[in-house]
């Protein structure tokens, strides 16, 4: 027990000294990636920001003036009879950014109004009301994206789409995000490096998979990629670094992992590769990449030629991204090996650019059993302090930088990750979040440098991530609570009521108050692939839930319900929905055991009612529906083959992922047309089967079930090429009222869900694994 006291005192002083040597560090490392362009172009970016957001007679009565000299992030707001034209609000900043969120700092709160994923609330006052406010940010970055993001939501992102998101990240005050794309700059590198385009083509992964692919989780899976769609990228990328450079953002470019395609071992057949691990039993042909050890000669060669290309295609802010360990363990345990493997990768970064810092997601560090404390100091310590920047990549559930030692000393970034596959659901841990941060913030031992959010995919739960990029800016948010109140406010308009309120502070209290270690993610029961091993659980109380969707509901009837209002309706209603199908599960299964066929038949009828409906709901709105994501990736189509290709990439992404539903369901979506031809086919399979084995008391088999849907629905699915609508369908207010008083009070006694209320069931055993 003193030996341990002794070694926990060691490392807390150890901590406190590594964080006042991370400041002064710090203090010199981060004057590197300040805005690189004019105090004036940022203004002028600024500006247009502002005249796209709003009408142009109110857009003009903002002045925007940038002071680099100002302390970094901080801006004033002045709006008075004190100046010549007391009708302009007056903003001065200290990068474009910063002025973009002054502008919506003062939207947000002296105006009332709301730009959120899913739309705008702009319903300004007649005349503007004065400000007189100055705000320094606590955080020294605000960042935003994790690597998965760029598939899971922004795969078929054309310009629009970019042009409208970098405006709400400038709106955010985010300051530090990721280069999109890299596939245009290594097929150039393989091509140097004497691989033939089919080579290439064998090793460069569908659109859908981006991400996985240059992890060195597989390869190949979802392509060939095509030229046209590498130029596409290219001529994107080019657009969008631009434009966040305009306005002061900092942009980290991709380095070198060591992943590289198998045919580098018949090139060099002297040098050291690695064949990385199967990784989530994906077959040959899609798995086991090459891992080129860093401390190979071949390594410095080919990452200094990838970081000079990236740099001359994209500039640079001097910022890198590099994880070569992501779901990847290395190749020896011990602590001299994983010294020279950081130090050669850093290395390999400062031979091409001297000032340069090594972003790297902690991802790997979580629950990995490979990790131990040796194993990462030795790791974080080989790169001098300062010039790493940590990812603390799920800050709100699985912290790291506690057993790390603050990172040994490295600077890190608090993450809320919170989503992972982009699946839909009500989820979130707001009271985390809020205490997390401010916690961390004042412990002086810890080396935090900045606050950021990592979902892996965006377009839900819009006021989770607000809150959490607002806790980076605002040292004073004192309470989450009185911060949704006046979100609700925002949200919906100045002539929004207590129901409204009274709605959101229930959803904070309910969905949005998770603090357990429980996996949901998104996969309720309708949702997952059929089994009669499914066990739903919630960890809220569904009945209070289902008030605040009454609260809001009343008021949708009853006031101005406007874009924002009647999505949240359908995703609350959504969410409702799924608790009664929980419940269905529950009693229909309870039917099956208790051999009672009538019982089972009514309960089954239900169900599959219940998912019927709910593809009615979703198709009153555009933001759940299948077809928008479907078009938009055969609109990247050059011939019937690449169309075919993206949408097989699409479909299979949010259904098997895999070609043989290696990580099957992880990231669907309850969108309209999913719901009707992919989840509500596959529970009449199995509820079929069910009700045969009883009316011949015959017994059930969840393997050949499971196979008969794979067939029979699953497999035909992904391959497809059926048209859905693009377009909402049906009176959003109306549809909801309609399902609501259906499934929570027409319907007979159901089984409650574990958990409900307030009580959690024992967690299940986790793995090391993103996709669980």
């Amino acid at each position: 027990m003193k030996a341990a006291v002794l070694v926990m005192l060691v490392f807390q002083l150890l901590a406190k000294g590594f964080a006042q040597q991370t400041e002064d560090y710090a203090a010199h490392i981060l004057e590197h990636v300040r805005p690189q362009v004019s105090e004036v172009i940022q203004q002028q970016a600024a500006l247009e920001v502002i005249a796209r957001l709003l009408p142009q007679q109110q857009a003009e009565q903002f002045r925007v003036t940038i002071y680099s000299s100002m302390e970094r992030n901080s801006f004033s707001l002045f709006k008075g009879e004190e100046v010549s034209d007391p009708s302009e609000v007056q903003i001065t900043a200290s990068s474009g950014v910063a002025a973009t969120k002054a502008f919506y700092h003062y939207l947000r709160y002296w105006c009332r109004v709301l730009v959120a994923w899913e739309g705008s609330q702009l319903n300004l006052p007649a005349v503007l009301p004065p400000v007189n406010v100055t705000i320094q940010a606590p955080s020294s970055i605000i960042y935003y994206q994790n690597v998965c993001t760029w598939s899971y939501s922004f795969t078929w992102w054309s310009w629009p789409q970019w042009r409208r998101h970098i405006d709400w990240m400038a709106l955010q005050g985010i300051t530090l995000s990721l280069a999109p794309f890299q596939e245009d700059l290594w097929t150039q590198v393989f091509l140097e490096y004497n691989l033939t385009h089919a080579q290439i083509d064998d090793h460069l992964s569908g659109p859908g998979f981006f991400a996985w692919q240059r992890m060195g989780n597989i390869r190949g899976w979802g392509g060939p990629l095509t030229p046209s769609f590498t130029q596409f990228a290219h001529t994107l990328q080019v657009r969008v670094v631009g434009e966040m450079r305009r306005l002061g953002m900092a942009v980290a470019l991709p380095a070198f992992a060591g992943h590289l395609p198998v045919q580098f071992r018949t090139l060099y057949p002297n040098v050291s590769f690695a064949n990385v691990s199967v990784w989530n039993n994906f077959p040959p042909q899609y798995a086991s990449p090459l891992f080129l050890d860093p401390t190979e000669p071949l390594f410095a060669a080919i990452g200094s030629r990838f970081l000079q290309l990236a740099i001359k295609t994209y500039g640079t802010d001097h910022v890198y991204f590099s994880d070569p360990f992501n779901e990847i363990d290395p190749t020896l345990p011990s602590g001299k090996y994983l010294s020279s493997v950081s130090e050669a990768i850093y290395s390999t970064m400062v031979q091409v650019d001297p000032d340069a810092i090594w972003l790297l997601q902690g991802w790997m560090f979580v629950k990995n059993p490979f990790w131990s404390d040796r194993a990462i100091r030795s790791f974080l310590s080989a790169v001098p302090l300062g010039r790493m920047l940590v990812l603390d990549l799920q800050s709100e559930q699985y912290p790291q930088y506690g057993r790390t030692a603050s990172y040994a000393g490295q600077p890190f970034i608090w993450c809320m990750l919170s989503n992972f596959g982009g699946t839909l659901g009500m989820l979130g841990s707001v009271g985390n979040v809020f205490r997390g941060i401010r916690e961390t913030r004042d412990n002086s031992t810890y080396t935090l440098l900045g606050t950021g959010i990592t979902p892996e995919g965006i377009n839900q739960n819009y006021a989770l991530y607000e809150f959490a990029l607002e806790m980076g800016w605002n040292a004073e948010l004192d309470s989450a609570e009185q911060w949704f109140s006046e979100y609700a406010v925002a949200r919906y308009g100045n002539d929004s009521d207590e129901r409204a309120q009274q709605a959101w502070n229930i959803f904070l209290r309910t969905v949005y108050a998770f603090e357990g270690l429980e996996l949901m993610r998104g996969k309720y029961t309708f949702n997952r692939r059929p089994s009669s091993k499914i066990r739903p659980w919630t960890w809220y109380d569904v009945h209070t839930f289902n008030q605040g969707l009454e609260l809001l509901l009343s008021f949708a009837e009853e006031a101005s319900c406007n874009q924002l209002c009647q999505y949240d309706l359908v995703d609350a209603t959504r969410q409702c929905l799924q608790h009664t199908a929980d419940a269905l599960y529950l009693t229909l299964m309870d039917s099956f055991k208790k051999r009672d066929l009538t019982s089972f038949r009514l309960h089954s009828s239900l169900f599959l009612q219940l998912l019927s409906d709910l593809d009615v709901l979703l198709r009153t709105n555009e933001h759940f529906l299948l077809g928008p994501w479907l078009e938009s990736a055969k609109a990247h189509a050059e011939t019937t083959l690449e169309r075919h290709k993206y949408e097989y990439n699409a479909r299979i992404q949010i259904t098997l992922w895999g070609p043989q539903g290696q990580i099957v369901d992880y990231a669907n979506k309850q969108w309209a047309g999913m719901v009707q031809d992919f989840f509500l086919p596959r529970w009449r399979v199995f509820l079929g089967e069910l009700d045969q084995a009883l009316a011949t008391n015959g017994t059930i088999n969840d393997l050949k079930i499971r196979d008969k849907i794979f067939r029979t629905v699953e497999l035909p699915f992904v391959s497809d090429s059926k048209h859905y609508a693009t377009q909402p369908s049906g009176d959003t207010v109306r549809t909801a009222r309609t399902l609501y008083e259906r499934w929570t009070n027409d319907v007979p006694p159901l089984n409650p869900l574990p958990g409900s209320p307030g009580a959690r069931r024992k967690p299940e055993k986790r793995r090391n694994k993103w996709y669980n």
